[in-house]
């Protein structure tokens, strides 16, 4: 019995590549391209699509996202597929579904314990069969996360690892690579990945290097430290013979480092030009969301959720944080901070304000009010954070370098696996707005969520319009995109 086939006629086809819209048809058999020409009759398809002059183009890639164990919970992922992606890769940020033992199960389980999936896996294979298993259609890749992996030879607390740790990581490392891990993504910024040195990150982009695979990092300072922290990790790859980087979600955090992005520019360019290949990604946004968790101040913040939460359920350490919060954050700062979501209760329909408001509604200081939502949900309350420039955001989505990134799960259009920032719905779609808003021309554009990071990421036959590769594609109107979404 012959495949089905489709004939897709009177379209723009922007084929991923970044050259020049053009007009033709397509012509696909089954789940693969068959034929692009200026025109193909229709007898030659089972079916015939009039596409009304909309933009063809391969379906969206989501180079950085988080959806390792939410499209196990809603396999269907509206939020990737609304927006057109067909694509993610997850893993990000050191979090990652794999490698799993017994240091780190019933952790990774508390941390996602909002979605109802036990994690009964152990490696990257594991996961993927897990995916097949539930029927995932979204095309799912995800690095090794650094947390993840070392929190599976020493657990979460270990600030310094021995030398037998350090070669259980490699071989670990090694397996997840082997079984098509695409690379390394590092979140210096949390527990225990913080407790990394360069030699560290070094030793672990040595064995990247050794699979020609990619580094990504969420680096250890976005902010203050931004250009110490470019600088490190550019100087750790120089040193570990690594070539292949990813910065993730680049940005200049806190307004009082927003004049420092033409130095961190000129950092990835000095990269580039030696010989590195390095992209970013970004979403297109000025708020960020994270654990609220992160805000923590001294050695609270070298705590891990699961010991917060366990230690808050004394009453004298909930009063003893309160004052640790109240004298490191200035009482403006709550007003810059915006519940997410928390399984917390007595917060229902508080999600979407700002800390200092909630607090008033339930005459509490904002530190208190802090200080009860981790102590009921440190894993699962995240809140916005408002402090990135908007002219940095524009300059930064310029970037010919730079690929779409939600830095959010795939979730279902209703709150059953909890809410989310806006970019879980909207990041592609206004990503494309803002580019074609600042003059960029539909076919480069379409290059940045499509052809770039499949090269990036080495993923075959994906993000590229082309005879033998799978018919995924994005079909949309430039005047009809939105990405309004709020929170």
């Amino acid at each position: 019995m012959s495949c089905s086939s489709v004939l897709y006629k009177n379209l723009w086809l922007a084929d991923g590549s970044g050259a020049p819209l053009r007009r033709c048809a397509i012509l696909t058999e089954g789940a693969l391209i068959r034929a692009i020409e200026p025109a193909i009759t229709a007898s030659a398809a089972d079916r015939t699509l009039d596409l009304g002059g909309l933009i063809l183009a391969p379906g969206f890639i989501d180079a950085h996202g988080h959806s390792d164990l939410s499209i196990l919970a809603r396999p269907e992922g509206f939020g990737r597929i609304s927006q057109g992606v067909v694509c993610e890769i997850a893993g990000n940020c050191g979090l990652s579904a794999f490698p799993v033992t017994r240091f780190n199960r019933t952790h990774l389980n508390e941390l996602y314990r909002q979605y109802g999936v036990e994690i009964d896996w152990s490696d990257y294979t594991g996961w993927r069969a897990a995916l097949a298993r539930r029927g995932v259609k979204l095309k799912m890749h995800a690095l090794c996360g650094h947390n993840t992996l070392r929190a599976a030879v020493a657990g979460y607390e270990q600030a310094e690892l021995s030398g037998p740790e350090f070669d259980e990581m490699a071989r670990l490392l090694d397996r997840m690579l082997e079984q098509g891990a695409p690379g390394l993504s590092t979140g210096l910024l949390y527990v225990p990945g913080k407790f990394a040195g360069a030699d560290e990150i070094v030793f672990l982009m040595k064995r990247l290097a050794a699979h020609d695979a990619l580094y990504a990092t969420h680096l250890r300072s976005e902010g203050n430290e931004l250009l110490e922290s470019l600088s490190e990790t550019i100087e750790c790859a120089r040193r570990a013979g690594l070539d292949r980087l990813q910065i993730s979600h680049f940005k200049t955090a806190g307004r009082a480092n927003w004049s420092k992005l033409d130095a961190a520019l000129a950092l990835l360019e000095s990269a580039r030009q030696s010989g590195i290949e390095l992209a970013t990604d970004r979403y297109p946004y000025t708020e960020s969301m994270t654990q609220l968790s992160v805000i923590l101040p001294g050695e609270w913040g070298d705590l891990d959720d699961e010991t917060i939460e366990r230690r808050l359920a004394d009453p004298l350490e909930q009063q003893a944080l309160e004052t640790a919060l109240a004298k490191s954050r200035a009482p403006e700062y709550w007003g810059t901070v915006r519940l997410v979501a928390t399984a917390a209760p007595g917060f229902s329909g508080c999600e979407g304000k700002t800390l200092d408001r909630i607090a008033a509604q339930f005459r509490l200081t904002a530190p208190a009010l802090a200080v009860k939502l981790l102590a009921a949900d440190a894993p699962g309350t995240t809140a916005g954070f408002r402090g990135m420039s908007e002219a940095n955001l524009h300059r930064i989505l310029a970037l010919p370098y730079c690929m779409a990134g939600s830095d959010e799960n795939a979730r279902p259009a209703d709150y059953s696996i909890g809410r989310s920032h806006p970019r879980a719905f909207g990041s592609l779609p206004r990503f494309l707005k803002l580019r074609f808003e600042d003059g960029a021309s539909i076919e480069s554009a379409v290059h940045q969520v499509t052809g770039l990071p499949a090269d990036t990421f080495r993923l075959t036959g994906q993000g590229h319009v082309a005879v033998g590769n799978p018919a995924d594609f994005a079909v949309f109107d430039p005047e009809e995109l939105d990405g309004t979404d709020d929170f």
